[in-house]
């Protein structure tokens, strides 16, 4: 859940947010987080309670709910992969000592994760995810810790707009969609929890102790994109 949800939202989005409006979106992103939860939630209560993923749900409901589905996520899946792509593609781009398109690096990337994918399955893509997730955490708390000692880089005089305007309106809708994930991201985990059940032992209890730690430290991992773009 947490290495599908930080990306953009978290990154960019609320690191931008931090850096022009300060924590004024704070508690927007707070709470847009609480609302979510029982969706992505649901994903996973009813994938453990039966066995079945959500996409499995929707076809028991009718063909037509399986088909409204369908059309919904060939939309979303292409848009949210070529923007994940390039936004990962840019990242890589910053660590190679040479330089490629960006054609050429989302080609690293995809081949890369179809790579760990074929090779190792989902347990390895899971072990790696949780190894990053890990890294990314430690290394952003400690920049802000760095950012923070240094002081703000704000001139003293600047004052931070209001977000709260018709011109802020696309930024935020953008951010709060993308805050922590989109839903259709639920049954994704759905689909990814109903293969771990198969090839371990998964508990009730352990697979919303694994998704609240993952949903919780997304939301507070935001806050601190927050204070990084503040400072």
């Amino acid at each position: 859940m947490a290495a599908a949800a930080v990306g953009g939202s978290h990154l960019v989005a609320s690191t931008k947010a931090g850096a022009i409006y300060g924590w004024q979106l704070a508690a927007l992103i707070l709470l847009v987080n609480l609302f979510k939860y029982p969706f992505f939630r649901a994903g996973v209560q009813y994938t453990v309670g039966t066995g079945n993923s959500l996409i499995q749900g929707y076809e028991g409901l009718g063909r037509g709910y399986l088909w409204v589905f369908t059309l919904l996520t060939v939309v979303s899946a292409v848009v949210n992969t070529a923007a994940l792509l390039l936004f990962s593609a840019s990242l890589l781009g910053y660590f190679l000592p040479f330089e490629l398109s960006s054609l050429a690096l989302c080609g690293v990337v995809l081949v890369t994760c179809i790579g760990i994918l074929f090779a190792g399955h989902y347990k390895a893509l899971d072990g790696l995810s949780k190894a990053i997730m890990a890294t990314l955490t430690v290394a952003t708390v400690t920049a802000v810790i760095i950012a923070a000692s240094n002081g703000s880089v704000a001139p003293a005089d600047y004052q931070a707009p209001s977000p709260w305007t018709i011109a802020a309106i696309g930024f935020i809708v953008v951010t709060m969609g993308w805050m922590p994930a989109p839903i259709e991201i639920s049954s994704i985990t759905s689909m990814w929890l109903k293969s771990q059940c198969k090839k371990q032992n998964v508990t009730a209890q352990s697979a919303l102790f694994d998704f609240n730690v993952g949903y919780i430290g997304t939301a507070l991992l935001a806050l601190v994109f927050v204070a990084l773009g503040l400072w």
